[in-house]
């Protein structure tokens, strides 16, 4: 059964945190609402309930209701409780409490004051881990939450619900569905996205086992702007692999349902960013090439196919990436996928990702029968169609391009495509629909296998095929081939480059027929109002160039790497960095490079393929000009055209070719530069434009351009879009693109910087707040903006002055005049109107902050700074922030501008006293240092330059100081302070401090003490200085007429000196007496350097004006301080130091002080052992003549520990002492105190003179006597003297012990016999012992000896205490004595062992009142027979025997009584004696056998005197027995003789005592060592015979001695079975319970040892 302790430690595991697990405790004391995790497992209750308490009482003057709650949740009791050891039912209470609180204190949530409050019940009553029904919290929340979620326009609400969701999921248990429901519900009217909802859906996300995401919440998620970056973002903080997950899934379900693309740009971001576990990703690429491979529901669905294309086409590009790469390939590898979307298996073509040389085949093949049916899809021809790249909509090609798509893998059916008529093969490519129906392919949208076969059909055909035209068309789309991240397109294109340069390798021969052909498609590749401009297309001398100098030499580097064509375009078309004048080839080669660029510009403006757009734009713009060709002026009309049109169209057109709208928008505006005016006026135009109001996206674009080339822009240019954007970033209108207008701008603003001239404007043209509110004013300024509302006028100078904030440069002095014009109107708005615009006073004061950081700013204008309007900051504002800032703004003009703020500094630091000197935040301690490094240094140099009362002056500075003690942090107090002084100089102004902090606090102990610490952190010769001036300060106080200590009141007159200075006195005690200050300065003096030389007369002045003020003054609330100060001085300083000082004050407080001073222990110098030796005379005239008792013994008390401490060093100075000492005034007084001290100070000399102190000994030994004497009157005899007589005797004996004779040693013990009898109590005893003890030590042996011998009757009459330790001194006398000495003395010895054997006889013979009582007698008894067993060790056998045997004749042949009592003590000593020595006096035993023996024959049990001594002989018999190991008791006539009297002593015992168990064991041990049969035949048939006694305890006795034999002897005993069986039958069957009962046990006994039944043997 488990003990309660134990039940008790499992119900405090079940509970909560075991008690032992002091990490885990840590942890859980670390969980808070307000401080980080660090700072949190450190603090106590204490602390903590002091800070939330503040929270608590600020709740209560908000609302007096939370007042109920002072006595219980807050009340001081309440850091002592624990939750975990309450019981059920007070955790029951204590819940209740709780949530009546928690109902009062939601709707104040957001308050600071209420999450202090909460801090408290978190961290003291483990609010947030306490249990509770999850359903009850969901059905009573979850509505509460719906509901806080329905409102709108208020953000914080939103933010509140969501970490309520989170708390509820992360500490409930909930179901699947909870979660889903969970989760729709914080998209509920998800009208405005905040960071705060995503995060909340990332952590239910993944609390959730399902990955699928419910409808709502998806789509919610996608409908988001951005939803990859969002998700990106909180990636990088939060576990959001389940959630992208979903995300993923979901659109890919969207996708094979309706085969929408557009969302393919996310899942590729997601899935790129590494934002899951390998085993999510896995999952994710699964589901991808399951829909690649057409399975599902798209399988045969039309767009089913494009949706394919597009996700094969993906799948190509992320199979590239070294992330993605080698996963993808796993899972090509892998039969059947991992993941959540396992199960389809991939079908051919899996190595075509990343082979080169397969066969592009990547797609299901078509049935015959589907290729029937979609050739029966394509018309037999085309009447309007000329181009594919027409920027006009082909209602042939999407049926032709599914069509390829199906049968590009099948050579036949391939080959009947081509022979469609509607592609117009036959004409020999001099019409463009054929050549621009595959250029369409492979920059289309579709698998790069199908891309690559589409150029593999130009290679066939043009390789196979004399061209009739010129086909340069081309050559812009093979360069978007070479850059695709597909190297089947690449090797592709290469191919295609290869089959094109033959037929433009003679091109620059003007006789050639090349140079003939037509160009294809020139007025109809881009249909037919497109075409005609005259910078399209290139000669084919360029062409030839353009392929063989640009694109053959670099075809294995164009197959091998995606991004070696864009390097090589960029180098081969940007301008030469060294021109070679007068080259012809040269010239040729720059007229070369700005043609193509114009001819690739104009095909990038032109064409409808918005991947070549999207991936040459880049290029392009990469190179700025070359030649007189300027990029952007060749592309500029693309930019135009982009932003001319719908935006939901393009997004379209753009979304359909897979192209990301926001990047190709990016790429687009890239074509404006900062340099070039035209495009950002354009840009600015634009934004203007009331109809491109619908063109959100465009609006977010061109706000990031010019965000990214705003630091390049012109000044003028930045002011101009500056105040343009400040008038969108401050519409008011409903509408979602102007909302989108205003937010680009605003962040536009919030982002970028602006140059002095653009701050100054704005501020320049922002509305003043001087000119609202009452007219109460002078003159002011009107404008425009005045007829503005105050809340739009508060906006927009909000909104500068962010950006101000934001831009403003260090060195922008210029605008500090504007920013102080501005707070100033803010202020003076603020007190007209009552409002609190804290923020924009943050602002303002930011800017400052940041102009005045500047290092090389050395001197600012005073007209720019307002000093009174920093100081109105700091006084008037109730933001930490306003308040912290404007002190550091302050501190910053001190060092640049110091004559404005000196006249400001006091309201300053009294502020900072009141406010922020008590928070405990560290940005807050850094302000006040900061401050006060700066002022501090000069307010003191102008205190310095003042001639008039500079001490007035740093009081009042320090006043400011010293009221914020209480509240500054505790942690931060001392280094504050202590920067404080360094800056004031400690040596001038720590007093001050020291005496204000006591006035203002002066019985706070923390106060008190911190001065103290305060003073350890500087040197000794400043801490004596301060304490120098502090006295000086308590003097001026003491006089009628105080001077400059009057300043140290001046804040408080009613105080009156007489009153402070008492406190301050006790104040420089503690100071003083503070141990690390003390030992600080005395090594300081004990050195003796040159530093004690230099500080020993500041000592002495302190000493002086202590001392003067203690005897000038009548008042004991003076007098007793300066007495206990002076205590201090003299007891912690070196005394050299200090007597030549007190010799003339003896008689007054000095002595008292120098008795301290000797008593405390320190150390004394030889300096200072020689002085005070030397005050020794004087010491004693006071002794002799003083008539004040007290003084004398003041001063008898000095002069005992001068001479302890010092008298060594001068002999002759004691000896003179020593006769003053042992006369009439000292130990012949009548005072016992005196008596006391001198001879105490005798025991001292006596140890210094030694042997010359004999001759003082006739003078003193007697008194001493006489004390003793008067020691034996309990009633006259104090323990103090009674002690010191002791004390000197002990160093009498110690020193000198031949000078104390036999006649002296009877005294003394005689006296000590008394002492012991009246004075029992440790005090008496313990000096008492010790001298006895020195007595034993140091006396001759045969003196000693003789003097117990003499004093043996007087030490018994007083009384065994007395007797007790006169054997004690005999038995540390035997102890001294070596074992010849004993032996010498063996003789006087025994005769006072004999003296004390025979106590028993006179004592009890006759009995009489005086008689001891019988345990005194036993207790002198066993203390004799310590001192014979201590004799005995140090004698041998021939010494001891004949005094053995002496002893036993000496009992036996006294009369019968006194016999009786002297062998009852020589049996006590003889059982101790045999078991002390056990073997080696086994042959002892014969000396006392036949005496023994006839005791218990002759010894009468009836007799109550007589049984002491029979138990004491069958104990020593039993004693002899077990220790015998010579087989003594083996011989027959000695175990005959013992036998045959201990058997007989078994009935009678048995009747007579009613207990046999001595007896039993000791014929069991006689039995053991016998080891005889026929002895134990002999003891076993007794013992038989008395089991048919007639007498039931005889019976008794006998089986129970059986049982003892039995056991004991065992199998050797029970070989007497045979004989033991018939009697064993008998006693079966006894008419008496016990005995049959102990037979029984018996029986089983046997049994046990023999290992069989006796029934048996039995019947």
């Amino acid at each position: 059964m488990a003990s309660s302790l134990a039940s008790q430690l499992a119900h405090i595991r079940v509970q909560g945190i075991s008690p032992l697990d002091l990490k885990a405790q840590k942890k859980a004391h670390s969980k808070s609402l307000l401080f980080d995790e660090h700072h949190a497992a450190i603090q106590d209750f204490d602390t903590l309930f002091q800070i939330c308490h503040e929270g608590y009482q600020d709740l209560c003057r908000l609302d007096p209701r939370f007042m109920a709650f002072a006595g219980n949740l807050f009340s001081p009791q309440s850091k002592q409780e624990d939750r975990t050891l309450m019981t059920l039912a007070q955790n029951e209470t204590l819940d209740n409490v709780l949530e009546d609180f928690m109902g009062l204190i939601g709707s104040r949530l957001l308050l600071k004051p209420a999450l202090k409050a909460l801090e408290w019940l978190v961290r003291r009553f483990r609010l947030e881990v306490q249990k509770q029904n999850e359903g009850d919290v969901a059905l009573r929340v979850m509505p509460m939450i719906a509901e806080g979620l329905s409102i709108h326009h208020c953000p914080d609400l939103r933010v509140g619900c969501y970490m309520i969701l989170i708390i509820l999921c992360s500490k409930a248990t909930l179901s699947e569905d909870a979660l889903a429901a969970t989760m729709d519900l914080v998209v509920f009217e998800w009208n405005e996205v905040t960071h705060a909802g995503l995060i909340c859906l990332v952590i239910l996300a993944q609390r959730r086992k399902a990955v699928k995401l419910p409808k709502k919440t998806f789509e919610a998620l996608v409908a988001i702007k951005h939803v990859s970056d969002n998700l990106l973002l909180l990636g990088k903080h939060y576990d959001v692999e389940k959630l992208v997950l979903g995300v993923i899934l979901g659109l890919l379900s969207n996708l094979g349902r309706s085969g929408d693309t557009e969302r393919l740009g996310v899942i590729r971001s997601l899935l790129e960013a590494n934002l899951m576990q390998p085993t999510f990703t896995e999952a994710a690429l699964s589901s991808l090439l399951h829909i690649s491979q057409g399975a599902g529901s798209i399988a045969g669905s039309a767009d089913g196919l494009s949706a394919r294309s597009a996700v094969a086409d993906l799948l190509t590009s992320l199979a590239e990436t070294k992330a993605l790469g080698p996963t993808l390939q796993s899972l090509l590898q892998d039969p059947e996928p991992k993941g959540p979307q396992s199960g389809p298996k991939l079908l051919e073509g899996r190595h075509t990702f990343n082979d080169p040389s397969s066969p592009p085949h990547g797609h299901v093949r078509a049935k015959n029968t589907d290729f029937e049916h979609l050739f029966n899809r394509i018309p037999m021809q085309t009447a309007f169609d000329i181009s594919f790249l027409s920027h006009s909509s082909s209602y042939i090609f999407p049926s032709l391009s599914d069509t390829f798509l199906a049968v590009y893998q099948s050579p036949k059916h391939l080959d009947r495509f081509l022979e469609l008529s509607v592609l117009r093969k036959s004409l020999k490519m001099t019409e463009p629909l054929y050549v621009s129906f595959f250029i369409r392919i492979w920059c289309g949208p579709f698998p790069a296998p199908a891309r690559a076969a589409a150029i593999a059909v130009l290679v066939k055909q043009i390789s196979s095929e004399k061209l009739n035209a010129d086909l340069q068309v081309l050559f812009p789309y093979i360069l978007y081939a070479l850059a695709d991240s597909s190297s089947l397109l690449r090797h592709a294109a290469a191919d295609l480059i290869l089959a094109l340069a033959p037929s433009y390798s003679d091109a620059d021969k003007v006789d050639s027929e090349r140079s003939k052909l037509p160009v294809l498609g020139k007025d109809q590749i881009y249909g037919q109002d497109r075409d005609g401009e005259e910078h399209l297309w290139l000669s084919l001398g360029d062409i030839n160039r353009l392929i063989q100098k640009c694109l053959v030499p670099h075809l294995e580097e164009f197959r091998l790497e995606r991004d070696h064509m864009s390097r090589t375009l960029i180098d081969s078309l940007s301008p030469p960095k060294k021109a070679l004048v007068g080259d012809g080839v040269q010239k040729s080669e720059a007229s070369f490079r700005p043609t193509v660029l114009t001819w690739l510009c104009s095909h990038v403006v032109n064409t409808p393929m918005y991947t070549l757009k999207s991936r040459l734009l880049p290029v392009l713009l990469s190179i700025d000009k070359t030649g007189g060709a300027r990029t952007t002026t060749l592309l500029l009309p693309l930019l135009h055209t982009t932003l001319a049109q719908d935006q939901e169209v393009l997004q379209k057109h753009v979304g359909e070719q897979n192209i990301d709208f926001e990047q190709f928008l990016g790429h687009v505006l890239e074509i404006s530069k900062p340099k070039d005016k035209g495009s950002v006026r354009f840009l600015e135009s634009f934004m203007d434009d009331t109809k491109a109001s619908a063109a959100p996206l465009f609006h977010v674009a061109i706000f990031r351009r010019l965000r990214s080339m705003w630091p390049l822009l012109h000044p003028q240019m930045q002011t101009s879009l500056g105040e343009k954007m400040l008038g969108f970033a401050l519409l008011d209108t409903p509408t979602n693109e102007h909302d989108t207008k205003k937010e680009e701008a605003l962040q536009t603003l919030q982002s970028v910087k602006f140059s002095t001239d653009g701050l100054q404007s704005l501020l320049r043209n922002c509305p003043s707040l001087a000119d609202l509110g009452p007219q109460t004013l002078g003159k002011r300024r009107r404008t425009e903006s005045s007829r503005e509302s105050p809340e739009n006028i508060i906006k927009k100078l909000s909104l500068v002055l962010e950006i101000v904030e934001s831009s403003a440069d260090v060195t922008a002095t210029g605008l500090l005049g504007r920013l102080f014009e501005v707070l100033a109107d803010l202020q003076d708005y603020k007190e007209r109107s009552g409002t609190q615009l804290d923020y924009l006073e943050l602002s303002i004061l930011n800017s400052v902050q940041r102009i005045l950081e500047n290092p090389d700013i050395s001197h600012i204008g005073t007209a720019d700074i307002r000093a009174d309007r920093l100081v109105d900051c700091v006084r008037h504002s109730s933001n930490p922030g306003v308040q912290q800032i404007a002190l550091l703004i302050v501190a910053k003009l001190a060092d640049v501008a110091p004559e404005l703020i000196l006249h400001n500094v006091m309201p300053v630091f009294t502020f900072m006293s009141s406010n922020v000197m008590r928070r405990n935040d560290d940005y807050s301690a850094y302000v006040v240092k900061q401050t006060m490094d700066s002022v501090i240094p000069r307010v003191t140099a102008s205190l310095r330059n003042q001639s008039k009362e500079p001490l007035a002056k740093v009081s009042e500075l320090l006043l400011s100081f010293t009221a914020a003690f209480e509240h500054i942090p505790s942690q931060r107090r001392l280094p504050l302070f202590q920067s404080l002084m360094d800056l004031l100089g400690a040596d001038e102004s720590l007093f001050v401090l020291l005496i204000l902090l006591q006035n203002k606090y002066p019985y706070n102990q923390r106060a008190l003490q911190f001065c103290a610490d305060l003073l350890d952190c500087y040197t000794v010769q400043t801490q004596l200085q301060t304490l120098d001036r502090f006295v000086a300060t308590i003097v001026d106080f003491s006089s009628p007429k105080p001077t400059f200590s009057a300043h140290f009141t001046a804040h408080d007159p009613s105080k009156d000196p007489e009153e402070i200075v008492p406190g301050l006195l006790n104040h420089l005690r503690s100071l003083l007496g503070n141990q690390r200050i003390m030992n600080k300065t005395r090594q300081v003096f004990v050195s003796d350097g040159s530093q004690a030389q230099s500080l020993r007369p500041v000592l002495s002045k302190i000493m002086d004006q202590v001392l003067s003020l203690a005897q000038q003054s009548s008042k004991e609330a003076i007098y007793g301080p300066c007495q206990k100060l002076l205590d201090l001085l003299v007891g912690g300083f070196p005394l050299a130091d200090f007597i030549p000082i007190l010799e003339e004050l003896l008689d007054g407080a000095g002595i008292q002080s120098f008795e301290l001073r000797l008593n405390n222990g320190t150390p004394i110098s030889a300096l200072g052992q020689e002085a005070s030796l030397g005050i020794l005379p004087r010491l004693m005239s006071i002794v002799e003549q003083s008539k004040s008792q007290p003084t004398k013994r003041i001063a008898l008390a000095c002069v005992d520990r001068i001479v302890e401490r010092s008298g060594k060093r001068d002999v002759d100075a004691v000896t003179r002492v020593t006769d003053t000492l042992a006369g009439r005034n000292c130990l012949g007084a009548a005072d016992e105190a005196m008596r006391v001290t001198s001879l105490l100070t005798l025991s001292t000399i006596v140890g210094i003179l030694g042997d010359e102190f004999i001759s003082h000994v006739p003078a003193t030994l007697p008194k001493t006597l006489a004390f003793f004497g008067d020691a034996i009157d309990s009633d006259s005899c104090s323990m103090r003297l009674h002690n010191a007589a002791y004390s000197f005797f002990s160093t009498l004996l110690l020193f000198i012990p031949w000078g104390v004779d036999g006649a002296d040693l009877d005294v003394l013990l005689k006296v000590s016999h008394g002492s012991a009898n009246a004075h029992s109590d440790d005090e008496y005893v313990e000096e008492r012992r010790a001298t006895l003890e020195l007595i034993a030590k140091q006396i001759e042996p045969t003196i000693c000896c003789a003097a117990l011998e003499r004093t043996w009757s007087n030490a018994m009459e007083e009384g065994p205490e007395a007797l007790k330790e006169h054997l004690q001194i005999l038995q540390s006398l035997i102890g001294r004595l070596s074992k010849p000495a004993v032996g010498r003395h063996s003789e006087i010895l025994a005769r006072l062992l004999t003296k004390a054997f025979d106590l028993r006889r006179i004592q009890f013979v006759p009995r009489t009142e005086d008689s001891y009582e019988d345990d005194e007698v036993e207790m002198v008894e066993e203390a004799t027979n310590d001192v014979a067993i201590a004799m005995i060790y140090k004698l041998n056998d021939t010494l001891f025997r004949p005094i053995f045997e002496q002893f036993v004749d000496w009992a036996s042949s006294s009369s019968i009584t006194s016999r009786l009592h002297r062998q009852t003590t020589l049996y006590g000593f003889l059982l101790k004696f045999f078991e002390s020595l056990k073997s080696i006096v086994t042959n002892y035993s014969a000396i006392i056998l036949d005496d023994a023996t006839n005791i218990l024959k002759a010894t009468v049990l009836t007799d109550e005197d007589s049984r002491p001594l029979w138990r004491r002989v069958i104990l020593t018999l039993q004693s002899c027995f077990q220790h015998d190991q010579d087989g003594f008791w083996q011989i027959p006539a000695h175990f005959k003789a013992v036998s045959e009297s201990l058997l007989d002593q078994l009935p009678n015992a048995a009747q007579i005592l009613s207990s046999a168990s001595e007896v039993i064991a000791s014929i069991t041990e006689l039995a053991a060592v016998v080891d005889s049969s026929s002895h134990h035949k002999t003891i076993n048939a007794t013992i038989l015979s008395y089991t048919r006694s007639d007498i039931v305890a005889v019976r008794l006795a006998s089986v129970q001695c059986q049982q003892s034999l039995t056991k004991r002897l065992g199998e050797e005993w029970l070989g007497l079975l045979p004989e033991m069986l018939p009697f064993i039958s008998e006693l079966q069957e006894d008419d008496d319970e016990k005995v049959e009962r102990e037979t029984l046990g018996w029986i089983k006994m046997i049994e046990a040892i023999l290992g069989e039944s006796l029934t048996p043997m039995l019947q």
